[in-house]
């Protein structure tokens, strides 16, 4: 019943039902409304507290992924980590030490010049030390990625928005977005289509799977008049309601972009015809 519900909706993206090819006839085109919308979009946010020293992008411009956006005053982060490794040192040194008074002291014990007492208190400093050597090794750890975090990268390829700080700006965690960074490509097209209504003008023979309907679909847009995008694509999604304001149901299909030509928020007409057998 699902693959029957399911390829009834496929049937519907076609503009002529398979009576029509059965004749040999050129299978119409139906056009739907449609829009382009961004397929990944990541907002650019500052991990730490800093004053911005330079952004190194100008709003609109193309970047790639692990690209320095901002810099952040290192200073501060420079001399931090300089102390955690400092505070390492000192808990290796103290370890070291531990264990050697450790065996010192269990040496002692056997030749009976040493108590219980100050065999425990060994032990326990011991202990100690592995805490604290596991505490200053994990600070280090934060401060090298706190003086990392002073270069903010792009997390994805695509075009990047305007900066909403500039040099000089002190920025603090949990602010808004510095900026916004869109994929390009592919991006994603959305078109709605009237569910019941194309239920109605088609008559839908020999239904078959999911998989194998998409593939009888193919997706093309028109930009103007007499602009015909030249890619094309196929269904991938739908939603799972109609939408009750208008009765209709909602269709995603990812769309190469290599050239940037497409850009999100862009309406436009999408043509929508079953291959031939």
């Amino acid at each position: 019943m699902r693959y029957f519900c399911f390829s009834v909706f496929l049937s519907l993206v076609l503009g002529s039902s398979q009576n029509a090819l059965a004749e040999n006839t050129a299978p119409s085109v139906a056009e739907f409304p449609g829009q382009i919308e961004v397929l990944n979009s990541h907002n650019i946010s500052n991990l730490i507290d800093g004053v911005v020293t330079e952004v190194h992008f100008k709003p609109g411009q193309f970047v790639e992924v692990g690209d320095i956006l901002y810099s952040i005053d290192p200073a501060l982060y420079e001399l931090a980590l300089k102390t955690r490794r400092l505070n390492t040192v000192r808990a290796e040194t103290a370890l070291v030490s531990a264990r050697q008074d450790l065996e010192r002291i269990k040496k002692l014990k056997d030749r009976g010049s040493a108590t219980e007492v100050q065999l425990l208190k060994a032990e326990v400093a011991l202990d100690v030390g592995e805490a604290m050597i596991e505490q200053a090794k994990a600070e280090l750890k934060l401060a090298e990625f706190d003086l990392e975090a002073t270069k903010i990268r792009a997390p994805i390829s695509g075009v990047i928005s305007h900066s909403e700080v500039y040099p000089g700006a002190y920025v603090e965690t949990g602010r808004e977005p510095l900026a916004r960074i869109d994929q390009m490509d592919p991006v994603r097209l959305s078109f709605k289509l009237p569910y019941v209504e194309r239920i109605e003008q088609l008559v839908v023979d020999d239904l078959r799977s999911p998989s194998e309907v998409l593939d009888k679909f193919t997706l093309q847009i028109r930009l103007s008049e007499t602009w015909v995008y030249s890619e094309t694509t196929k269904p991938e999604n739908i939603s799972s309601r109609v939408d009750p304001s208008d009765g209709t149901l909602t269709v995603w299909s990812e769309l190469a972009n290599p050239n940037f030509q497409l850009r999100p928020g862009m309406s436009v007409t999408v043509l929508s015809v079953m291959n031939p057998e």
